[in-house]
């Protein structure tokens, strides 16, 4: 089984039923991206450019197979806070890790996703572990578990919420397969694995 292969059969199995996911190498050739979606990069260096082409991709294959309609021609450009620009009704998160990307998408009406994914067989910045406080674990789990958990957690919030959040502001709780987290008066949680080299964490809100 090939390492994206791996990762996308992890991340189905983090989800309910009728969520999606799509995983594509770094080291693919992109398709072509349509003009709305070419200006956003007019500036970016060529690996930026690789990496934002494989994720449209990624989204594009993600938000089919979840059932929504999304045409070929219908761009998914970059928001002024660099979020994907997509149709009202379509929920989906996308992440990069050093050798992959992944996107991943809600059937209709369901709560939305967000998703991270984190290289875990490379050395964590210094530091990480306060960076990322407040944060316990049941087990000896490592900082970048919890950076990872948090990212995804506000990937899933932030579409519906606007809110943009600091680590301090979401206490976690990583105890076996899953993660919790405070946002304000309300829980919000989701479920990690490890696969192909890389910690992935899912997150799902409904606001």
């Amino acid at each position: 089984m090939s390492g994206a292969e791996a990762l996308r059969k992890l991340a189905l199995g983090l989800m309910p039923a009728g969520y999606a996911c799509a995983v594509l190498p770094l080291t693919q050739e992109p398709a072509p991206l349509l003009p709305a979606e070419a200006g956003a990069m007019a500036r970016a260096v060529p690996k930026r450019r690789r990496e934002f082409a494989l994720g449209r991709m990624a989204l594009r294959a993600a938000i089919h197979a979840a059932g929504h309609e999304l045409p070929a021609a219908r761009p998914i450009a970059m928001r002024p806070d660099r979020q994907p620009d997509l149709p009202p009704g379509i929920r989906a998160s996308l992440s990069h890790s050093g050798d992959y990307c992944i996107a991943v998408a809600a059937p209709a009406g369901a709560p939305g996703p967000g998703v991270d994914l984190e290289p875990c067989d490379r050395a964590p910045p210094e530091g990480l572990g306060e960076m990322v406080m407040p944060w316990r674990a049941a087990d000896d789990l490592p900082p970048l578990l919890a950076f990872c958990a948090k990212e995804a957690m506000f990937k899933a919030q932030y579409p519906l919420t606007g809110r943009m959040l600091d680590f301090r502001d979401v206490p976690l709780v990583l105890r076996g397969p899953r993660f919790r987290g405070c946002l304000g008066d309300r829980l919000i949680g989701g479920r990690w694995g490890r696969a192909a080299g890389c910690w992935l964490a899912i997150s799902l809100w409904n606001g």
